[in-house]
């Protein structure tokens, strides 16, 4: 018996672009988050593409890991502010990437690649990550940031139906229900073993922490979620860091009907991940939980996609 799975290129064709990520030779690979890549990755055969948003100081949206400079640009000159304190004319004067080649994709632009491109594979053809100011220790955003992203979708030739939309942020994710209750939702689970703040004016509480993955934390957010969340609005997905993933937590998923999309931190295709993705692509299928994979491989995860079971 075999079974496939679908992938999705982390932050488009898959390349994880931090100046100080040096494990791996990206040098044919084009910069993570641009137009460039997540092109790349349709026509490499990825069943969606994953992607954060930010906003900069005048409301534009764009694509982008983080708004910390010093994590997407090199060289000598590199923008002083984070981004989301700057317009976005200066912004797009820099470019991203090792060799300074990339170019910061609109996220309207984004929408209408996904759109023309979408393979239908799966219920959803982009996971929107909703990021923001996130990993820069600010405060938490009550602007206009996420009613600007609601606005770019709907005047997208992308269904909201299309979208899986994820976040560290449970508030984040929960407000985005209220106005798209029609997509698919999961919910993001930090790499540590305890809670963490996200904001720098909210370091208490699960809606705002960046939460671990474990079986209390996923019933905490499933309640929350009921409590909190549009009440046609369903939460499919936990996303967990690969390798926090175990057969009891699986088994934990299974039980309260959820699915499964694994992200990588840094992540390197060796032969410990490769057999760790093997027992995740086994155990998830025995279980009967659907299993997606957010990679920075997908050329050769596609390769090693037919597994026995």
């Amino acid at each position: 018996m075999t079974k496939q799975f679908k992938l999705g290129g982390h932050r488009g064709h898959g390349c994880t672009d931090n100046p100080f990520y040096k494990g791996r030779d990206i040098s044919g690979l084009p910069v993570e988050n641009t137009l460039e890549s997540m092109d790349a990755a349709f026509n490499i055969g990825a069943d969606y593409i994953e992607t954060d948003v930010m906003m900069s100081r005048d409301g534009v949206l764009f694509t982008l890991h983080n708004v910390v400079p010093k994590d997407h640009f090199c060289g000598d000159s590199i923008p002083s502010e984070l981004l989301n304190e700057m317009p976005f004319t200066d912004i797009k004067k820099y470019k991203t990437g090792r060799n300074q080649t990339g170019t910061i994709a609109r996220f309207d632009d984004v929408l209408e690649l996904v759109a023309e491109r979408d393979p239908r594979t799966l219920p959803w053809a982009v996971n929107i990550e909703i990021k923001g100011v996130q990993g820069s220790a600010q405060p938490y955003e009550e602007n206009d940031f996420l009613p600007r992203i609601a606005e770019a979708v709907k005047n997208s030739h992308l269904p909201p139906e299309r979208i899986l939309w994820s976040s560290f942020c449970m508030e984040s994710l929960i407000r985005i229900s209220d106005i798209f209750p029609q997509s698919s939702f999961g919910m993001l689970f930090g790499e540590k073993p305890k809670a963490e703040a996200i904001y720098n004016d909210h370091v208490e509480g699960p809606h705002y922490q960046y939460l671990p993955f474990d079986i209390k934390t996923v019933d905490l957010v499933c309640e929350e979620w009921e409590k909190y969340a549009h009440k046609k609005a369903v939460l499919g997905y936990a996303h967990p860091e690969t390798m926090t993933i175990t057969k009891y937590m699986i088994d934990a998923i299974a039980e309260r009907k959820l699915g499964i999309n694994s992200w990588g931190l840094f992540e390197e295709l060796d032969t410990e991940r490769a057999a760790v993705y093997r027992n995740i692509f086994n155990h998830t299928a025995k279980k009967n939980v659907n299993y997606t994979a957010i990679t920075d491989y997908l050329p050769e995860m596609a390769k090693q996609n037919k597994l026995s079971l």
